[in-house]
């Protein structure tokens, strides 16, 4: 199995052919984890990546344009070794440039998965919501293990070069399993009112799907996802 990473891309090689199929190897096996409904980390790794390839290859593109314009006449002597460095750096954007849309077919795919995810997830409060809701609690099943994760979040605005988004971290606290009938969200809700006095009206929110899919690797992330929407609409 090959670990697609930036060194796949970035270190020299000798054999081009061998490379490429170095990555499609580890393409393949991130595209299996799709296919065997497991969305993360290999959706994040695709996308980091090329995210990332697609900057250096603006950058590449902006610094050979500006080379050409800047160009000077170089001492035969130094003409060799600046040819030689010149093709090895080609080669590498060569590359980049042939893998580009594989790792984009991956991606829509890993999208196509997270959209299916997200349709079949709803989230909705348990009881009123009180006006603070940047902590609380969110209960999410998992079916394969008839387990109801209950889950404590705090919520926080951040700005970052001028850009604001929301920061969510999450820590699960009680794991509650079915015995033939999941326990209802209020009768929770009022369990951990009892337990944590601290929040004594937290806000509280419950996850509700029919997927059997991977809980770590498929529910929780877009479960999460589905919750920063739902605070951010407070």
């Amino acid at each position: 199995m090959y670990h697609l990473s930036l060194e796949l891309f970035t270190q020299p090689f000798d054999d081009f052919e061998q490379r490429q199929y170095e990555i499609c190897a580890a393409i393949d096996w991130l595209v299996a984890q799709f296919r065997r409904n497991q969305l993360y980390p290999a959706l994040q790794e695709l996308i980091g990546i090329y995210r990332t390839l697609e900057r250096i290859l603006q950058e590449h593109e902006q610094l050979h344009l500006s080379e050409q314009l800047q160009l000077l006449p170089a001492p035969e002597e130094n003409r060799t070794v600046e040819r030689s460095h010149h093709d090895s750096l080609e080669q590498l954007f060569e590359l980049i440039r042939w893998a580009m849309p594989r790792l984009a077919e991956a991606i829509e795919e890993g999208a196509a998965l997270f959209d299916f995810v997200e349709e079949n997830i709803t989230i909705s409060s348990v009881g009123l919501l009180p006006m603070y809701t940047s902590e609380g609690y969110v209960l999410i099943p998992e079916h394969r293990t008839c387990t109801l994760h209950v889950l404590r979040y705090t919520s926080a605005q951040l700005v970052e070069h001028g850009d604001r988004y929301r920061a969510l971290r999450t820590t699960e606290i009680l794991s509650l399993h079915n015995r033939g009938v999941w326990e209802a969200p209020e009768a929770v809700k009022h369990r951990l009112i009892e337990q944590y006095p601290e929040l004594p009206n937290p806000a509280t929110f419950a996850c509700e799907t029919e997927l059997d899919f991977p809980y770590a690797e498929t529910i929780l992330p877009v479960a999460k996802r589905k919750l920063m929407r739902a605070l951010s609409e407070q």
